[in-house]
């Protein structure tokens, strides 16, 4: 798989800590990154989302 190295960053910063993003944000920068499954979107209350890195994505990164 393919991935550019804004996505390969953004992988590997969740690899460590989840990232909770403002309202509004721009998803579709990380849009492909759920639709392959390597990162999971929980939209919060607030507005805001957490993305995790999932086990696809961890091993996406290795």
């Amino acid at each position: 798989m393919d991935l550019t190295e804004i996505e390969r960053a953004f992988l590997k910063q969740l690899s460590s800590e989840p990232w909770i993003n403002a309202p509004l944000f721009d998803h579709e920068l990380v849009a492909r990154l759920v639709e392959l499954g390597l990162v999971v979107a929980n939209p919060l209350a607030s507005g805001e989302v957490e993305y995790n890195i999932t086990a696809a994505g961890r091993a996406a990164l290795s």
